[in-house]
């Protein structure tokens, strides 16, 4: 098995920043704890500022595109999850401007998600915040949480850049900013998968002969298999599937190709020269092409091809200089073509800390033995996620415990109190979607529980309240998320549970049978919604962990383990 070269145990996210530091010349700052990078010499012309932000395994993106003609700041989550809303909070309050903050965001679920809280919180202390969405990926198209958002975001950055530079007002750049991934499409193609950081193998099994057409950057596989064409063939098919998606480029087309981390440049050059010529043969002018690695997928081997309508207004920022490590330096084809022609801040090691916590504090017997029971369930959580994507879910709530553990209250914690460490550790700790909306429920049932209704004899009914907090917490995650029962998310397990006026054995009972439904259901929120019926057969792995959860609540309220119901969540878990 091949060994990954990221750290077992160590954020990989942190480190990459502190490289990309280096290699501007130290033009760039970080921020250790929450992660960020923020640039240490933009240009003194700028009035608003830009902040990103995604997944660590897309590198260079965003952390290098940080800097004079890129961005202001970056923020970076743990491998293919997205940052969580206190680093996009602590970016983009580092790099204010009076004129405003633009998010660029891409269309993912849990960067939506936490893009949003941030602006939230932002908003609440006089910031001006508006979100500039990514959504160009045609291998995601028709689905209703819209495309993905990949390539694409190379483009709206750089131009967004340029113009910022040049002092363009906050609501300007933000309808630039749209027109621009308006006017943007893309496709990628793989023969195989990235290799796996936990196992070293790779992620998904392309057949020989085959190539996935439409994958996604998270390392998902596509909704579609085909037999390897010849590279023209390959490419003639991906530009004619990009022009019929485009607004007519009567202003000529910008061309990127874009390695996703396993495909070499020659390669990359080779398939550049072909998409020119398919454009050219289309009868479009090409006006430039950028050739290079620039939103990898780790080391998956493929590349992606983007098309961008160009507008002569806005053509002038992307020619423009940059100082960052990242973006592409464009040149421009001859245009008309001939034959048709007659902060000064020093750099500081440091934190935005947040409230400390007393490290050496023990938990409840109860916190402890939920964070045992996610890490023993890590492994299995994560292959369930795999079949819909990334396979981070059980590592993202297992890491999401252990900083709750850090959180609690000792040992005498009440359970209201465990619910809250918990939930302050899944909001302010955790990135990617499931980390946030599971933090959103167990605060409030943590909620519920410190303010339960008495029964007869005056005693607190927390297995009453829990199903209160639990209908709360359904509706905060419907909110936010946009999702309902019967889209295969964690909501499918929850809303079983909360039929009933108590937590008891029927309820988390109905949970895991909601949980196992999820098998037959094809997605339509969340990464999973992408793969149409290719996700079949499997259960959602967020069902799964949300009956993991009652399952372990009804513990705490009964004084031990039904035997019945954990045979049926090993069965569950072990659904592969």
């Amino acid at each position: 098995m091949a060994r990954s070269f990221l750290t077992d145990g160590v954020s990989p996210s942190f480190h990459a920043l502190e490289g990309v530091a280096l290699a501007s010349g130290r033009s760039v700052a970080t921020n250790a704890s929450p992660a960020y990078v923020w640039a240490l010499r933009p240009s003194p012309g700028r009035q608003v500022a830009l902040v990103s932000g995604g997944g660590a395994g897309h590198e260079p993106m965003h952390a290098g595109f940080v800097g004079a003609g890129g961005l202001d700041a970056a923020a970076p989550g743990e491998v293919f999850t997205s940052p969580h809303n206190r680093q996009v909070y602590a970016a983009s309050a580092r790099v204010a401007r009076p004129g405003g903050i633009i998010h660029v965001v891409k269309n993912y679920t849990g960067d939506r998600i936490n893009f949003a809280i941030a602006a939230e919180r932002l908003r609440a202390e006089g910031h001006r915040v508006a979100e500039v969405l990514v959504d160009d990926d045609l291998g995601s198209e028709g689905h209703e949480v819209g495309r993905r958002g990949t390539g694409a975001t190379v483009v709206v950055e750089k131009v967004l850049g340029g113009a910022a530079d040049t002092g363009v007002s906050f609501d300007d750049l933000v309808a630039l900013g749209r027109r621009v991934a308006e006017r943007s499409r893309t496709i990628a193609v793989a023969s195989a998968a990235q290799t796996s950081p936990e196992t070293g193998e790779p992620a998904f099994d392309v057949a020989s002969g085959a190539l996935e057409y439409g994958v996604g950057i998270h390392g998902e596989t596509a909704a579609e298999s085909i037999d390897h064409p010849e590279l023209a063939d390959l490419v003639d098919r991906m530009v004619g599937d990009l022009l019929g998606a485009l607004p007519d480029p009567d202003e000529g087309v910008l061309v990127l190709v874009n390695g996703l981390g396993g495909t070499g440049n020659l390669e990359l050059a080779h398939a550049a020269a072909e998409a020119v010529r398919a454009v050219e043969a289309a009868g479009h002018h090409v006006r430039s092409v950028v050739i290079g690695t620039y939103v990898s997928a780790l080391d998956m081997r493929g590349f992606s091809l983007t098309l961008t309508a160009a507008d002569e207004s806005w053509l002038e920022h992307w020619w423009a200089p940059h100082d960052t490590v990242g973006l592409p330096t464009p040149r421009a084809l001859e245009w008309p073509p001939p034959e048709a022609a007659a902060t000064g801040e020093t750099a500081t090691a440091g934190s935005d800390a947040a409230d400390a916590t007393d490290a050496t504090a023990q938990p409840s017997g109860w916190l402890a033995g939920l964070a045992e029971t996610f890490e023993a369930r890590r492994r299995d959580l994560n292959a369930l996620d795999q079949r819909a994507g990334d396979g981070d879910i059980g590592t993202n709530l297992s890491s999401g415990l252990q900083a709750a553990l850090l959180r609690s209250a000792g040992p005498d914690a009440d359970l209201a109190a465990d619910l809250s460490a918990v939930a302050g550790a899944f909001l302010d700790d955790v990135g990617g979607s499931s980390g946030p909306l599971f933090g959103l429920v167990f605060s409030a049932v943590a909620d519920a529980v410190a303010g339960p209704d008495a029964d007869d004899a005056g005693q607190a009914d927390d297995a009453a309240a829990v199903v209160v907090g639990l209908r709360d917490g359904l509706e905060a995650v419907a909110r936010v998320g946009g999702a309902a029962p019967g889209d295969r998310t964690l909501l499918d397990a929850l809303a079983p549970a909360t039929e009933g006026s108590r937590l008891d054995r029927h309820a988390v009972a109905a949970a895991i049978a909601g949980a196992r439904a999820t098998s037959d259901l094809v997605a339509r929120r969340g990464r999973a919604s992408y793969l149409g019926d290719r996700a079949l057969g499997f259960p959602d792995p967020g069902a799964v962990a949300v009956a993991v959860v009652l399952a372990a609540l009804l513990e705490r309220l009964e004084g031990g383990p039904d035997a019945d119901l954990q045979a049926d969540l090993d069965e569950l878990l072990t659904a592969q």
